[in-house]
């Protein structure tokens, strides 16, 4: 039995797990249950981490394995959470080898190493709805997702054949970036996923299943490749709750 705290906490902290097909219920809950049982989590900054954190990043973490959980993220053991923001170092070298180093302040970051640090603050933002699209837990699992299959890395899109790659679909979608903003539209997607491929992927990530039909109706192409990639259609759960039944 899957237990009943645990699915109020989904319920409540998960945004997208209130519109979930419940014929995708029984699988979520079973994949909730696994990474739970596989993953440690770890509290920095004096956080003691809870159940309620713990299946809330669960959570998250397992609609992007609704279709095909692949090993249920393999490469990761250890997910830390600070409670608050965190300090990285970033080391950078210019185009004739100075080397810059500065530190910044972070909500997330996905280490191929297999480690996951999320922001609980910046998670409690997504669970009051104070976030909009973005969702720091749904980012940086992507990116993990992303690094295990490497999707963004020049492999050919899934819709596309050998046609176009993630850096096409790049290009493509920053030209529909400045298109929006040269005539006074707001942009759906938030402006760091035009950084790199691999932000594109993560932030689309977010918005694919936080803002689903408004995704969908902005970017269908973009919509369409991670449809494919996921196995899911988010907008259709919407779309299909809000469909009034016709008596017979």
């Amino acid at each position: 039995m899957f237990p009943a705290a645990w699915r109020s906490i989904l319920d409540e902290n998960v945004p997208p797990c209130r519109s979930l097909p419940e014929s995708l219920r029984a699988v979520f809950e079973k994949h909730v249950r696994v990474f739970l049982d596989e993953k440690r989590f770890e509290g920095c900054g004096g956080l003691e981490v809870t159940d309620e954190m713990r299946v809330t990043v669960a959570g998250h973490a397992c609609l992007l394995l609704l279709h095909d959980p692949d090993g249920y993220y393999p490469r990761l053991g250890t997910v830390v959470i600070y409670p608050e923001s965190f300090a990285t170092p970033i080391r950078a070298t210019d185009h004739v080898g100075i080397v810059t180093e500065t530190v910044e302040e972070r909500l997330g970051e996905s280490w191929e190493e297999g480690t996951v640090v999320l922001a609980w603050d910046s998670i409690q933002e997504v669970i009051r709805g104070g976030s909009g699209d973005c969702n720091v837990i749904i980012h940086e699992f992507a990116h993990q997702i992303d690094a295990q299959r490497k999707l963004s890395a020049g492999r050919p899109l899934l819709t596309q054949g050998d046609c176009r790659n993630w850096e096409e679909l790049l290009a493509a979608e920053q030209r529909r970036q400045r298109t929006a903003f040269r005539r006074g539209r707001p942009s759906v997607l938030d402006p760091y996923a035009f950084t790199s491929p691999e932000e594109l992927f993560a932030v689309a990530s977010e918005t694919f299943f936080m803002r689903p039909v408004r995704f969908k109706n902005n970017h269908s192409e973009l919509y369409t490749e991670l449809r494919t990639v996921y196995g899911v259609d988010p907008a259709e759960w919407i779309i299909t709750q809000h469909v009034p039944c016709i008596p017979r």
